[in-house]
């Protein structure tokens, strides 16, 4: 049978194209296939509130009535302050209005700023992409340069005097294989959430681009080779910021939008497939047994949460 899978990791905070980590991870990664998590406490308190709320749709209504009247209620601190004091904070109000203003015109200079430079990065993208993907060689004049510095890190390696020799039997390999696989895999946060079963996909990664949108937000573009599971060409995601910034200055994240991907059948990687042992009777009376006390347990620990 075919089902979801389970704890994927949830995004915490949207990515930009600023906010990625300078550190490094080793090529090899040993992200494993997602599993069933055990049950702890806290997942069993969720649990009940969800429970608890899914019965009770007008205490839900009850408590987002609650929580809507005191949005933007003073607390009456302010207000109990001396008169002279009042002034004076009402003064840093003006004080903090004047900085919010100056950080969003920063905010937004630095955007034109990364707009410009990201013009000029541009053509190198386009170079790299053609090297990667084998439609051109590098110069003599770059490939030195690059020769230059790998042997002036090599130099400061300790470890240098014992790393294995270069092979030279495959130099019939067009550009370099797997690149885009092993720069996400040398990227920290990425090789934690790359599993077995997507790494047979990104290898048919050829290209990732970035491109700003009109409005506050960019678009990621992943270009992808014919492959064995989906025939989308191109993989798009696309992030929208509000209009408005933030209290700060800085722009404040919105939503994010994602192409469909046309997963050939039985490829879907966001499933797993499972075979179902079929149970004799006596194993169907111990799992009718073992349900009967589990659902026995979960009435009494959602009548008494905090026992």
């Amino acid at each position: 049978m075919a089902e979801p899978i389970r704890n994927k990791r949830p995004d915490v905070t949207a990515p930009t194209p600023q906010n990625t980590p300078a550190s490094n991870a080793p090529i090899s990664s040993h992200a494993q296939q997602p599993g069933v998590a055990s049950i702890k406490e806290e997942d069993m308190d969720r649990a009940t509130a969800a429970s608890i709320f899914a019965q009770n749709p007008k205490l839900v209504q009850m408590i987002q009535g609650r929580l809507g009247s005191l949005i933007g209620r003073s607390s009456g601190y302010i207000e109990s302050l001396p008169t002279p004091v009042r002034r004076r904070v009402a003064g840093l109000r003006a004080i903090q209005k004047e900085h919010s203003k100056l950080e969003a015109d920063f905010q937004e200079e630095v955007l034109q700023l990364e707009k410009k430079y990201f013009a000029k990065f541009t053509p190198l993208y386009e170079k790299r992409a053609e090297i990667v993907n084998g439609k051109v060689e590098p110069t003599e004049e770059e490939v030195k340069a690059g020769d230059d510095e790998e042997q002036s890190l090599l130099a400061e390696d300790a470890s240098a005097e014992s790393a294995p020799k270069q092979s030279d039997t495959s130099e019939n390999v067009t550009g370099i294989p797997e690149f885009w696989l092993s720069a996400m895999k040398n990227q920290v946060t990425l090789a934690e959430m790359i599993t077995d079963r997507d790494e047979a996909a990104l290898k048919h990664l050829v290209d990732v681009r970035m491109e700003y949108l009109d409005k506050p937000g960019f678009r990621l573009i992943f270009e992808f080779s014919t492959n064995e599971f989906f025939s989308n060409k191109t993989i798009t995601k696309t992030y929208y910021y509000q209009n408005e910034s933030g209290y700060g200055g800085d722009f404040i994240y919105d939503h994010a939008e994602g192409d469909k991907i046309e997963w050939y059948a039985g490829k879907d990687l966001t499933v797993r497939i499972e075979a179902k042992k079929q149970r004799n009777k006596s194993e169907c009376r111990r799992a009718a047994a073992d349900e009967y006390r589990f659902v026995n347990c979960a009435c009494s620990y959602q009548a008494d949460p905090y026992r």
